[in-house]
């Protein structure tokens, strides 16, 4: 198994990305796509991201970091146009080609120390799932759309070493000395019972979208979805993992009952993609996972990437209360979840 440092360059965050010029992006834009009009910037985890404003459309615009590779772009492309022929009516982002028919282009400067790689998406509308009023239950019944068009995919590079991938949680043991001493001691505990549990290469596997969370769902003024975004953690591995990791942001600590949201999230993907006993039960542990998952690398990132911190953390403030909880309550939620199965 890959260490914390493989992990690490291999997804592409070993690099601190600078900003580029945005005049060399529109110059870039202008010569290998023909479009022109004006950039506004989004916060994003480790490329650029911005919305290109035309006179008659928006486009999404990304320029990825100096450590992402051609190979993880192209890996995304084919994934979303393999959804455009399986799952038609989902809306996800569609590929715009160059005038040379090339879906990439490096418009890195000369004094850059990697590739940095320009892509152009369909801009999709609405507001996220996280900031609006719909009722994000009926959403796992998407996901479980998602997870079905996708079990036919085969391409290059659905392998990767992906730090974001859970089998790789083991690796995070080197950056526990990077948070407190209570933060710690959960996260030996969750490390542990992962290892003690969990057996990766006996699941369920294929190509998922690994990043599912209402960030990255965009719903309409009468909260119908809109879009699916942000396919850059796509990755060939355990079916129960992704489902873990959107369970694992809809769990509230605040709310009168955590798992309430979770639950009847479950029970919409159910009904369209079953999933076996043994990897039901393993659901609250692999969401306690997930939000130490993210919660250690986000506390390396925010070292490392000073200049992202802010957007890095905002996305995991709450994980380890929420891990907490979660953990200390498993028992409970896996019967739960067991009987959320038979209804």
């Amino acid at each position: 198994m890959p260490g914390f440092r493989e992990l690490v360059t291999a997804s592409g965050l070993d690099a601190v990305t600078e900003h580029l010029d945005e005049t060399l992006v529109l110059a870039a834009l202008r010569d290998v796509h023909g479009l022109s009009g004006r950039l506004e910037r989004v916060a994003s985890e480790k490329d650029e991201t911005f919305v290109l404003h035309t006179a008659d459309a928006r486009h999404l615009v990304k320029v990825g970091g100096e450590g992402e590779s051609a190979e993880d772009l192209t890996l995304q492309t084919a994934v979303l146009r393999h959804l455009a022929r399986t799952a038609p009516g989902l809306p996800i982002p569609v590929v715009r080609s160059g005038v040379d028919g090339a879906d990439v282009h490096d418009i890195a400067p000369l004094d850059a120390s990697g590739p940095r790689l320009l892509r152009v998406l369909s801009y999709l509308p609405g507001e996220p799932l996280s900031g609006s009023e719909a009722d994000p239950a009926p959403f796992g019944g998407y996901h479980a759309q998602l997870i079905r068009a996708l079990a036919g995919f085969r391409g290059e590079n659905q392998e990767r070493t992906l730090i974001w991938d859970l089998r790789h949680l083991g690796a995070l043991a080197p950056v526990l000395d990077t948070v407190d001493s209570a933060d710690r001691m959960l996260a030996r505990d969750v490390l542990a019972e992962f290892a003690l549990h969990v057996r990766p290469a006996g699941l369920d596997t294929q190509v998922v979208h690994n990043d599912l969370s209402p960030h990255n769902l965009l719903v309409g003024s009468r909260g119908a979805l809109t879009g699916i975004l942000d396919f850059g953690d796509v990755v060939r591995t355990a079916v129960v993992f992704d489902l873990a990791i959107a369970l694992s942001n809809l769990l509230e600590v605040d709310a009168a009952d955590p798992w309430a949201v979770p639950l009847s999230w479950l029970r919409h993907y159910l009904r369209i993609r079953p999933v076996a006993q043994e990897e039901l039960e393993l659901l609250p542990l692999l969401s306690s996972a997930r939000l130490v998952q993210r919660a250690l690398i986000s506390s390396w990132r925010a070292r490392r990437d000073p200049a992202r911190a802010a957007y890095v953390l905002s996305h995991a403030s709450r994980d380890w209360t929420t891990a907490r909880v979660t953990f200390a309550g498993l028992d409970a939620a896996a019967e739960r979840v067991l009987a959320e199965s038979r209804r």
